[in-house]
């Protein structure tokens, strides 16, 4: 079996359309299918591969806890791999953030962390703030409420009727933010933007503001303006508004920054993280809250309500001690930062001159790369081009592997690919992508 289309096999495939390789084995930043052929992982699968692919000694010691104990009711136990992780991770975060709960994607710690914001308001005797702010464009997750929050329309044309009402304002986004001088302008546009929403929506009913420090695939690798956080967290201080990191993409190193809160002047109430925590090696995400708020939870219904089957699981929390030991010992968060920095300049002397490339930005290992059809005027291609699609298969024939997304425009239109390759990639390897990435990308444009 060399690949796989679909009707063959029983595994209902995304991509009804195509034929799937079938992945043999993987090594560092490299993965191979049974014929030898192998592809450079640019987009560390869906943001997640951290550590590499192929890592034994990340695997060798989840094997030894698994060996130990690999599953018990987070409900009647806690274990020596759960709060060894929580403690080290809240070494990591923002000041306050010292509790963490531990689940198995990123849409489920973003609805959690949700349901503890909101039942933090209920216990604290205001049950009616049940408004959330988001911002377009951005992305949360999947499942219905945190795909609710996620301003991405083309996903809302087919679930809108079973998503909920939520209050948005604009992502920062210097390409499309209209702004004459996005640095100098963009947090008091922003947060005033904020204000507004709050101001409409009723400030006794706002319960969270939710954002992602470094926006992911939805708006591009987009990194706020200065001052951006300040301004919109003292905005949300000011209506008693809490406030939610959305960390599952761009946080555990990718932005060479452990969390990129740390490096953005963000202080909020909530964090939820994902990922690159679980390295592709266990599915792992969570979320980190305040002592404070606990206790006051604590005080008034004695627990927090929201609970799932593999809550605290060691067979997850076990993978994330080891990769969280990983990066430690090999210093793999420094390496993100200095090669990061290799990677942003690569990316904008090679790639930014190219034609239809109307910009590339980004932070640490976390790059975008917008399309146009017209560079003078930012035109974006109509969307049944299929730009993005396309431009995507032509990296994976040339042997690379980028993330794509769409809409970012004006909601429909709108083209982008993601790079985002494992921290421990080596500078040749750098090389290596951005070479791969400029073959794709300078074939004629007729046949992209």
């Amino acid at each position: 079996m060399k690949t796989v289309s679909y009707p063959a096999g029983n595994v209902l495939l995304r991509d009804l359309s195509r034929p799937y390789p079938v992945v043999s084995h993987g090594e560092g930043v490299w993965l191979y299918d049974q014929d030898g052929q192998r592809w450079l992982d640019g987009s560390s699968g869906a943001f997640v591969t951290s550590v590499g692919h192929g890592n034994r000694e990340v695997v060798a010691q989840i094997a030894e806890q698994l060996g130990r104990v690999g599953y018990v009711n987070g409900m009647q136990f806690t274990s020596e791999a759960t709060e060894s992780l929580a403690q080290r991770l809240a070494a990591h975060a923002p000041p306050g953030l010292d509790r963490a709960v531990f689940l198995a994607s990123g849409s489920e710690a973003v609805e959690a962390a949700i349901k503890f914001a909101r039942q933090l308001w209920y216990d604290r005797g205001e049950p009616q703030r049940d408004v959330v702010i988001a911002r377009a464009p951005s992305y949360h997750g999947n499942t219905l409420y945190a795909l609710s929050i996620s301003g991405r329309p083309h996903y809302k044309q087919v679930y809108g009727p079973l998503l909920s009402e939520v209050v948005t304002v604009s992502s920062p986004y210097p390409y499309r933010s209209g702004l004459e001088d996005y640095a100098a302008d963009g947090a008091a546009h922003y947060a005033a933007e904020l204000e507004a929403a709050i101001v409409a929506a009723g400030p006794d009913r706002v319960a969270l503001f939710v954002a992602e420090p470094v926006i992911g695939s939805s708006a591009g690798a987009s990194v706020p303006p200065p001052g951006y956080f300040e301004a919109m967290t003292t905005v949300c201080r000011k209506y008693g508004v809490l406030v939610l990191a959305d960390e599952v993409l761009c946080g555990i190193g990718r932005t060479g920054h452990f969390f990129a809160s740390n490096a953005l002047g963000l202080a909020p109430d909530l964090l939820v993280f994902g990922k690159g925590i679980g390295g592709g090696y266990a599915a792992l995400a969570g979320f980190l809250a305040k002592t404070a708020h606990v206790d006051e939870m604590r005080a008034a219904s004695g627990k927090f309500m929201h609970a799932q089957t593999y809550m605290h699981a060691p067979m997850m929390t076990g993978a994330g001690v080891a990769v969280m030991d990983y990066l430690e010992a090999h210093d793999v968060v420094a390496n993100a930062r200095a090669l990061g920095e290799v990677l942003q300049q690569e990316l904008a002397a090679r790639v930014g001159g190219l034609p239809h490339v109307g910009c590339v930005q980004g932070m640490g290992l976390l790059a975008g790369i917008e399309v146009v059809e017209n560079v003078a005027t930012k035109a974006p291609f109509p969307r049944r081009a299929k730009v993005a699609e396309r431009l995507t298969a032509r990296c994976f024939d040339a042997g690379l592997i980028v993330w794509p997304n769409v809409g970012q425009a004006n909601g429909t239109d709108g083209d982008l690919l993601m790079i985002a390759p494992p921290l421990t990639i080596t500078r040749a390897e750098i090389d290596e992508l951005v070479d791969r990435l400029v073959a794709a990308l300078r074939l004629p444009w007729e046949t992209a």
